[in-house]
């Protein structure tokens, strides 16, 4: 089968080329063909060599296909079955971060296309416990990003409906902030605001619109804290999302939040260590909940919310093209601004 490879670590080392179809074992018991993967950031970081990981292993975690074959019976789906996986496998279920719900971080856990094999080819085999059937009103491009969507659904809605959140705010313009726009949009919120820089102006901020921002904010053309002070009549806002990981977003959400509110961080700083006012933590009684990768919980919320959308959630896609045109894409994303990009293996 065709597959795109990374053969080590490092740059340069990523290739279109042949590799066996994946043996069914009492482990990964499900063979799926795939249709669509996404292009994660990490599988653009891995292929500059900025990510860690542990190669040689076939590419991608994002995916959507139909199930070839099981090994048994008593799998949990059938032969012709659309759908995706939650891609952080072989949890021990039994340790005391799986039994805190944090499956994602145990030490056994290994990732499809970053541990063991991905599904940026013609067929990945996993174990039908991660396995989820997606509704046929889910194009592909959107079925083979509903691990990440989950990611951000599964950390957003859940406080909106327990704090009964009308307002939130997202900082940050990227995927992760967009996806966040979409699952406050799709839990009922009344406002939705979403910041960025001067680089989105041009092609993130109409995008966010078009999904269901009721405001963008280029927060270096104006105070964010400002401006949200203001839409809130001076209460700030009841929920703020930090998808930017920056010294200055961070601290525009402390500033912005209303006393007692919520943020939730989700933006990487890549710094060991960046300047905040803890102080004014104290004295508003924030609450800050910190997240990062993807467990089974919000599976099926976040599939039921995308087959069920408010809005056209087609902007959210930048490219499309063949899994042979993989080379194309990946210097495409080097040179432009993009959002999520799929890439179609069988086609």
């Amino acid at each position: 089968m065709k597959a795109l490879y990374q053969s080590a670590a490092g740059p340069g080392n990523l290739e279109l080329t042949d590799r066996p179809v994946p043996a069914l074992n009492d482990t990964d018991n499900v063979l799926i063909r795939v249709k669509a993967c996404a292009v994660c950031g990490m599988d653009h970081r891995i292929f500059h060599g900025a990510y860690p990981c542990t190669p040689p292993f076939i590419m991608g975690h994002e995916m959507v296909g139909i199930v070839e074959k099981t090994l048994d019976e008593a799998a949990k789906v059938k032969p012709g079955d659309r759908v995706t996986i939650q891609p952080h496998l072989y949890s021990c279920g039994e340790c005391a971060v799986c039994r805190l719900g944090l499956t994602q971080f145990c030490k056994d856990k290994k990732t499809v296309g970053i541990d063991r094999d991905g599904a940026m080819a013609d067929y990945v085999a996993v174990p039908d416990s991660c396995i989820h059937l997606v509704p046929k009103e889910i194009p592909d491009e959107l079925a083979c990003i509903i691990e990440p969507f989950s990611m951000i659904y599964g950390n957003i809605v859940p406080v909106i409906r327990k704090e009964q959140a009308k307002n939130a705010v997202i900082i940050g313009a990227g995927q992760v902030g967009m996806m966040a726009l979409i699952a406050a949009k799709s839990a009922g919120l009344e406002t939705v605001i979403l910041s960025g820089t001067a680089k989105d102006t041009g092609y993130r901020f109409p995008v966010a619109l078009s999904l269901g921002a009721d405001a963008v904010i280029n927060s270096l053309a104006e105070s964010l804290s400002d401006k949200i002070m203001e839409l809130t009549k001076d209460v700030g806002a009841d929920l703020i999302l930090d998808a930017s990981g920056s010294a200055a977003g961070i601290n525009q959400a402390l500033s912005s939040v209303k006393k007692g509110g919520t943020i939730i961080a989700m933006g990487m700083t890549r710094k060991e260590a960046i300047p905040v006012n803890w102080d004014m933590c104290l004295k508003k009684a924030i609450r800050i909940q910190f997240h990062m990768q993807s467990n089974y919980e919000y599976m099926d919320k976040a599939i039921e919310a995308l087959a069920h959308p408010y809005t056209d959630l087609s902007p959210l896609i930048t490219k499309k093209m063949k899994l042979s045109q993989w080379k194309d894409l990946f210097d495409y994303m080097d040179h432009h601004d993009t959002l999520k990009n799929v890439l179609y293996i069988n086609s």
